[in-house]
């Protein structure tokens, strides 16, 4: 996955996910690209990449969400653009959703790799949470005791909803869409430390 996770392939897919309107099919393989470069997943390569591409293009198009708006004066725009933003929306609940590529934070260490440029703020308390739970990888023990952090006011957690836990990411910022941490998506952030030999 070293071609899919360059410096220039990483921008191009953020780039597509900050647009107003993009076909399904590239916001699909933005989602996928930046996911995988986050979760530094290179299992399957090429194959693996294409397979989620196309599972995400689908679900996408599933969403029959609204596309462009015409302008005054001009006819309406058929050509199956729609927002990223509200695919992003839709998918809080159900996936996970990539934190924006950081072309910057390269830059801030010498030692600085391409896991460094995604800082992941919910990192740190599952490791917490497991120790808590004396190693144990039970999905809703853990989610009890993230749930506990977060109403102790924890960092990075925000509140706890029916949906799941609301957490801020490292470059949050005032006023946007906070990340929704669920039994699903926890089980995929467990399932990456594994692979990283984490747990």
């Amino acid at each position: 996955m070293k071609k899919l996770s360059s410096k220039p392939i990483l921008k191009r897919a953020s780039e597509i996910l900050d647009r107003d309107f993009a076909s399904p099919k590239d916001i699909a393989w933005a989602w996928v690209t930046l996911l995988q470069a986050q979760q530094e997943d290179s299992k399957g390569g090429d194959e693996n990449h294409y397979s989620r591409t196309l599972e995400f293009e689908n679900w996408i198009l599933s969403l029959n969400l609204p596309g462009q708006q015409p302008k005054e004066g001009k006819p309406a725009i058929n050509d199956g653009m729609v927002s990223p933003e509200a695919v992003k929306n839709s998918a809080r609940m159900v996936f996970e959703w990539p934190h924006p590529y950081q072309a910057d934070a390269a830059k801030t260490t010498k030692k600085s790799e391409s896991k460094e440029i995604f800082k992941d703020s919910i990192t740190k308390p599952i490791l917490d949470a497991i120790k808590d739970a004396e190693g144990s990888s039970d999905r809703a023990v853990l989610m009890g005791i993230l749930e506990a952090y977060a109403k102790e006011g924890k960092e990075p957690f925000v509140s706890v909803t029916e949906e799941g836990i609301e957490w801020r990411g490292s470059n949050w910022s005032e006023g946007e869409k906070l990340h929704l941490l669920t039994l699903k998506s926890l089980n995929n952030r467990l399932a990456n430390l594994k692979k990283k030999g984490l747990i």
